[in-house]
């Protein structure tokens, strides 16, 4: 039979691998029980090591294999056990049996996607025959694939309030597709079940589903005693723990994942979810080997190191389980040489007309791309006179063999660009092709930082170096190139210019792009821009502006309406205010509009003031960065999760808090803030939200002379009422 491989997961008790593989008409459960998963061993002493193995039950055997990039083949143990259980408890042994440094281990935490399907050469999602074996019939980088006909059904819960259900809190209805179900929560839970079973969804896609919706659903069930309760096609839940972790400076939170056996939970909430939806990620499951419901709960920084895992394992290479790879020796005067990032310059504050905005397309991972880097292919011993060296730090780069990296990123590169083009000319799947597009960017977003990351099995600083040393060349070549095609610098940052002048675009971006092979994208014409100033010290902000373009769209950075705590009144404001100034055309349109800014700000105040404002625009979104015993003063956050714990709950870091601001100068919590999923009745901090609303006037309006204090005597009715502002230029 033909079909495709839709989830891998090992057997609930551990004893081989199941696959569920969806044909045109049924889904057939398939059974490997005989699969034993491996790990290898390299070091000194295997022989003594072997017999300890083989005395826990485990086969061994010496094999041999690569275990640096880029190295010969050498000769490591394999050790293969039962099942996955028994392999993490015999490899964590054996690292303690070495002492934590004489043996090194490999292949350890690969997840059962790449373990069993890699060698076989399968992939999710992928087109295949079942015979007794499995074989597929397609490549997993094919473009315009067969999609399996997978059946979605939404299921919707309502329960207590709050951020997230208590334990003890029932369901108060429950809803699949069209069908709802209120009243006893027993029958609801049976009809809910009966429902699924009939419909027999492939996706069971749930709003919130593991940190509330599925999660809270099955707990009930079993508070209630509704035994063979069950919403997957088998019985059992694979679950993964809750946990709260730092990234790029923020507290990240990941709710406990619920996933479902010969059924596809979905938590719509996920990142990988809302980016690109069913068809994104079911395309980045076939590409790097994740089974989707797995694929929803990582972090794209999950995917592309995976895919490079896979790269790595296709081409004999193993992957240590501990990287242990230190950063190469360096003066400090090659630190203060290679430590740098991207270049910039500085934005020109102010209203401008008659700039273009220039992107490089995907430039760091074209850097890697072309100019081959990759942990073993900077400083190889096999090029001690390599013709390409990289510019400023002068490490030396393989020109014998395509690196790993490369390998794995040139393909990304190409297969975005083929959906970018394929959305335009088939406005028919317009949909299904941007969210392809949309989640291959940020695996290639999130490529140059792994890097540089310490855990990351294939980075290494040094490349990480090389990659912006490389971007600060072509962006300042770039810069030179574009002054001698007569155009004036706003602003350029990283892998953007804002260009100012009458040269000629389309001849730049085709000399630039013929230079360095990297396509440099227009990214269209403004009517009119401003660049924002940094409100410490005046000058130019690097990421925070705002303009229209010619055709009418409106782009903006770095400004209220942009941020996630954002509230929605002052989300609307700016928005309006934004969609009032593109009216104008140039310069001089933008100005005979501030007024009618100032009047729409005014408006909003006066309905703040009144107490007309619904509760639902002031809700205040914080993320949290530690539990409450953490905080030492009582702020707004501090407040809001003292009333939380007052109802019985409690917010792991990470986790988004909603509030709406009664009394700042209240010292009791609860007539300060009150949690907005709390419902409770009461008013609103006028005061605070009226600064909130000046505020974000005076971010939009701050270049042209209009300060807070000024707006606020013009509010007022005092001060001067004339509309000011620096020079358009």
């Amino acid at each position: 039979m033909r079909g495709w491989i839709i989830d891998c997961y090992p057997d609930r008790n551990d004893e081989g691998v199941v696959l569920w593989f969806r044909t045109a008409d049924r889904v057939v459960r398939v059974h490997d029980a005989g699969y034993r998963p491996s790990f290898y061993v390299s070091g000194q002493g295997l022989e003594g090591l072997t017999r300890d193995l083989e005395g826990a039950g485990a086969i061994t055997s010496l094999v041999r294999r690569r275990t640096e990039l880029g190295a010969p083949p050498v000769e490591v143990l394999k050790v293969s056990v039962d099942n996955s259980r028994q392999l993490a408890r015999l490899a964590r042994a054996v690292d303690r049996w070495g002492d934590y440094r004489r043996f090194r281990l490999y292949n350890v935490d690969l997840r059962i996607g790449q373990r069993y399907l890699l060698p076989r050469g399968l992939f999710p999602f992928g087109l295949a025959e079942y015979d007794g074996g499995m074989r597929m019939l397609e490549s997993r980088l094919r473009i315009d694939y067969p999609v399996p006909p997978l059946r979605a059904s939404q299921v919707c819960m309502e329960s207590g309030y709050g951020p997230k259900p208590l334990p003890d809190d029932p369901i108060r209805s429950l809803s699949l597709d069209g069908m709802q179900w209120e009243g006893r929560e027993e029958d609801m839970l049976r009809d809910l079940q009966e429902a699924v079973r009939r419909v027999d969804p492939d996706l069971l896609l749930v709003p919130r589903g593991d940190s509330a919706g599925l999660g809270h659903i099955l707990h009930r069930a079993s508070v209630l005693g509704l035994e063979g309760f069950e919403l997957g096609r088998e019985k059992g839940l694979r679950e993964k723990e809750e946990r709260s972790y730092q990234s790029y400076g923020q507290t990240v939170y990941r709710p406990a994942a619920k996933m479902l056996r010969g059924r596809l939970h979905i938590d719509t909430s996920s990142f990988m979810y809302r980016e690109g939806g069913v068809s994104g990620v079911l395309d980045l499951s076939r590409v790097c080997g994740i089974p989707f419901q797995d694929l929803t709960r990582v972090t794209p920084g999950t995917a592309i190191s995976s895919m490079q895992m896979d790269q790595a394992l296709r081409s004999g290479h193993l992957v240590s389980w501990k990287k242990n790879r230190p950063e190469d020796f360096k003066t400090a005067r090659q630190l203060i040489r290679s430590d740098r990032g991207g270049m910039i310059h500085q934005p020109v504050v102010g209203l401008h007309q008659g700039v273009t905005e220039l992107d490089f397309s995907s430039l760091y991972p074209s850097i890697i791309v072309n100019f081959n880097i990759s942990p073993e292919t900077l400083q190889c011993s096999c090029c001690p006179q390599a013709e390409r060296v990289v510019p400023e730090l002068g490490y030396r780069i393989c020109g014998r063999q395509q690196g790993l990296l490369p390998q794995v990123i040139r393909p990304i590169i190409e297969r975005r660009r083929t959906f970018k083009r394929l959305a335009k000319e088939r406005p028919e799947r317009r949909e299904d092709y941007e969210g392809r597009s949309k989640i291959l960017k940020w695996l290639l977003v999130t490529c140059f930082g792994y890097t540089g990351y310490r855990n990351a099995r294939f980075g290494r600083i040094e490349c990480h170096e090389s990659i912006t040393a490389y971007g600060r060349e072509i962006l300042l070549r770039a810069s030179e190139m574009a002054e001698e095609s007569g155009f004036r610098i706003l602003h350029g940052i990283v892998d953007s210019l804002w260009l100012q002048g009458d040269g000629d675009v389309s001849r730049f971006q085709d000399r630039v792009g013929r230079e360095y092979g990297i396509p440099l994208e227009d990214e269209g014409r403004y009517s009119w821009l401003v660049f924002l100033p940094n409100i410490h010290n005046g000058m130019g902000a690097l990421n925070r502006y705002y303009g229209a373009f010619q055709d009418g769209r409106v782009k903006m950075r770095g400004i209220a309406a942009r941020k996630r705590d954002c509230t929605p009144l002052v989300r609307d404001f700016q928005t309006r205010a934004l969609s009032l100034l593109a009216e104008g055309e140039g310069c001089s349109g933008f100005m005979e509009r501030v007024p009618d800014v100032i009047g729409l700000l005014q408006g909003f105040h006066e309905r703040l003031l009144s107490g007309e404002v619904p509760r639902e625009e002031l809700v205040l979104t914080r993320r949290i960065s530690r539990p409450l015993d953490g905080y030492r003063q009582m702020n707004h956050t501090a407040a809001a999760l003292r009333c939380l714990r007052q109802q019985g709950q409690e917010l792991q870091p990470g986790e988004s808090l909603r509030y709406v601001l009664r009394d700042d100068s209240s010292r009791q919590p609860s007539q300060r803030v009150e949690v907005s999923e709390l419902q409770g009745e009461g008013g609103y901090d006028a005061g605070f939200y009226a600064e909130l609303l000046l505020r974000s006037g005076e971010e939009l309006l701050s270049p042209l002379g209009w300060d807070r204090e000024r707006l606020r005597q013009r509010l007022l009715g005092r001060g001067d009422q004339t509309v000011i502002g620096s020079k358009p230029v």
